[in-house]
């Protein structure tokens, strides 16, 4: 196969490892069933031979003639009277005998007749009458004959088949029944037929979906693709049906796990054609990133080394001519910018890719380089996603954020004014990747990425992007009195984002889980502020922030004044009925922020409300056993978590309830300690 110039103007030349058979040698490894026209061995008079021929004629003849008036009004009354009509006068004159001697006695009419019978078919009345009388099945046979036959039979031969096909499902059934599409696929390789089999190949296939799946077991994507590499199609019309199949068949490929592995690399070559148009790139691309469905696919491009080429077809997505005035063109290419980076996603999470591409690689300076394409978003993701991939150790993540600052870049992408939600996703996505690693938060932490995703909770048309930002802010906090104290720092004016004076970067989260309807938001808000309490309401907890010492005790009295909704997105961890265990978290965090009087206050007006109130009782109160021995621990768990929580409030904030409802607590945890004593005896 030839090198070919793709739109960088660099050549890329074919990798002999990769498996690249030659397109003879696949159709013949095929099985063929496909049963074939009779031998041509049975001599006939040539006059006979003229009568036949003449015969034919007057029949194709006086069944156009016969479109008078009577028979125009049963057509349009009754269609079906028009096709019943055609289909006896074909029988009633035995078309198909007469075509078989012709054929059987090499009749030089037999290409006359071929020709005249192709050119009644482009008339989509005698579809039917052609499929049920079985000349579609003579010709399907000569198509398949083993014998060499004459070009310019077998070029009518198949514009009869693919007229007769067309928009026909019952004509395309007769066709597959017998694997007829592969004798077809092998007249591709006749220069002569190229141009007609393929359209004939796509007439089949259209909309009907045993067709393409028969195709594609006939390997049509390889074939196709090394036809069209080797230039073998070149008509603008054929190549459009050429790709559109290559894309039809690759999604429906029984046999993608046993494709030859070079077929991802014609892919490759022909997305990056400088003469490929946006419409056969968008077949291309279909097709390629089904392929890379495939890990054995996904392997063989590390291995081979082919995740520049995949970068450079994402690329070249932002170069490709395309319509801008064309919504439809517009929402495709993001399509195809979705799943070219969902592919390099998947390649990337594999082992291979991280010993393959080392962090001194070029592809890697380029994904560096990629992350900050503010323009160019996808490009961001990708960087975002590939990268992230990799952090899977602490010294890897160490490494990324100490030696190569990649951090630097990600933050700038949150504070970026404008940026798409993807590019924030996937960079609070790879920032918590990177935070994983307990060592690394406090660097993160002091490199300005908790107020930078902190502002991102005010995207209120964005809930993936509140959520990370949540998720990622929860990370940095845990174990972290450092970020803790960050996190309770005033909010520079300029992003308030309207939360009020004295507020904190806190105050956003308590913000957004006031807003929001979303339940994992909320029950996340509430595992930060659980996360908090975890760290600063222990023993000795105590941090250095900057030059100046500050406390444990100092933080919570901050906690507890500047956030009067503290405990109210505890209360939704345990109103949350889909992650017991977080309900669980949730009555700990409750009991620790109750275990300090100006907390306490806060979680007795979160008691107060009925949803909580009825999870308390529920939690106090004696319940069947399920006979799941885990959900009885957790169950004894919460009933635990809840007596102390409860012991707290009375202690701490008891004048602050009701004593109707005091009374109320008082005797549901007395009755929870007289169960436990009765369930210890």
């Amino acid at each position: 196969m030839a090198s070919q110039e793709n739109d960088t103007g660099l050549a890329f030349e074919p990798i002999s490892e990769l498996d690249l058979p030659p397109v003879s040698s696949l159709i013949s490894a095929l099985e063929d069933s496909a049963p074939s026209a009779p031998a041509r061995d049975e001599p006939l008079d040539s006059s006979e031979q003229e009568h036949i021929f003449r015969a034919l004629q007057r029949v194709l003849y006086e069944a156009e003639k016969a479109q008078d008036v009577q028979e125009h009004r049963a057509s349009n009354e009754q269609p079906d009277l028009a096709v019943e009509h055609r289909e006896k006068r074909l029988a009633q004159e035995g078309v198909v005998s007469s075509l078989e001697k012709l054929w059987k006695s090499k009749s030089q009419y037999m290409a006359q007749a071929s020709e005249a019978l192709a050119n009644a078919s482009r008339d989509p009345s005698w579809r039917v009458p052609f499929g049920r009388s079985c000349v579609l099945t003579f010709f399907l046979r000569i198509a398949a004959a083993k014998e060499q036959v004459e070009n310019e039979i077998l070029f009518h031969s198949l514009r009869l088949i693919g007229n007769t096909c067309a928009d026909t499902d019952e004509n395309r059934q007769i066709v597959v029944e017998n694997n007829y599409t592969l004798p077809i696929i092998r007249h591709m390789l006749n220069p002569g037929l190229v141009h007609v089999a393929i359209p004939v190949i796509y007439n089949i296939c259209a909309d009907f979906e045993q067709a393409q799946s028969q195709v594609a077991a006939n390997r049509i994507v390889y074939i196709l693709l090394k036809l069209i590499s080797e230039n073998a199609v070149q008509a603008d019309a054929v190549l459009n049906y050429a790709y559109e199949l290559i894309e039809l068949a690759s999604e429906k490929d029984p046999e993608m796990e046993n494709s030859p592995t070079g077929t991802i690399l014609l892919l490759m070559h022909q997305s990056l054609n400088k003469d490929t148009e946006f419409s056969q790139y968008a077949c291309l691309v279909n097709s390629l990133t089904t392929y890379l469905q495939s890990q054995r696919l996904q392997a063989a491009c590390i291995q081979h080394k082919l995740v520049d080429q995949l970068l450079a077809i994402l690329r070249r997505s932002y170069t490709i001519p395309v319509d801008e005035s064309s919504t439809e063109d517009k929402q495709l290419l993001n399509q195809l910018r979705l799943k070219l980076n969902q592919a390099l996603s998947d390649v990337s999470a594999l082992p291979e890719f991280g010993k393959t591409y080392p962090f001194s690689s070029e592809l890697m300076q380029t994904l560096r380089g990629w992350l900050t394409a503010e323009s160019q978003d996808h490009l961001q993701i990708c960087a975002c996603v590939m990268l992230g991939n990799l952090a899977r150790d602490d010294a890897t993540c160490r490494a990324m954020i100490t030696e190569l600052s990649i951090h630097t870049s990600l933050v700038v992408i949150l504070t970026t004014p404008g940026a798409r939600g993807g590019a924030l996703h996937a960079s609070l996505s790879f920032l918590k990747n990177l935070a994983i690693a307990e060592p690394n938060r406090d660097l993160l932490g002091g490199e300005g990425v908790i107020p930078a995703a902190a502002k991102l909770c005010a995207l209120d048309s964005i809930p993936q992007v509140q959520f990370a930002a949540v998720s990622l802010l929860r990370l940095l906090i845990t174990s972290s009195t450092a970020n803790t104290a960050r996190l309770l720092e005033p909010v520079s004016t300029t992003d308030q984002n309207n939360v009020g004076d004295n507020s904190t970067y806190l105050s956003l989260i308590l913000t957004l889980h006031r807003k929001t309807d979303t339940v994992p938001i909320k029950t996340e808000a509430g595992r930060t502020v659980a996360a908090i309490c975890r760290n600063l309401m222990r023993p000795g907890g105590q941090s250095a922030i900057g030059s100046c010492e500050e406390t444990a005790s100092s933080l919570i009295d901050r906690l507890f004044v500047l956030h009067p909704s503290l405990a109210k997105p505890l209360g939704s961890m345990v109103t949350q009925q889909e992650w017991p265990v977080v309900r669980s978290e949730g009555w700990f965090a409750l009991a620790l922020m109750a275990s300090h009087q100006a907390g306490a206050g806060l979680v007795a007006a979160c008691l107060e409300e009925a949803d909580i109130s009825e999870q308390l009782e529920k939690a106090l109160s004696p319940q069947p056993s399920t006979g799941n021995e885990n959900e009885e621990i957790q169950k004894r768990k919460d009933r635990d978590n809840v007596v102390v929580l409860v012991k707290n409030v009375l202690a701490n904030a008891g004048d602050k309830i009701s004593e109707e409802r005091r009374e109320r607590l008082q005797t549901l945890m007395k009755d929870a300690m007289g169960g436990l004593q009765e369930q210890n005896a």
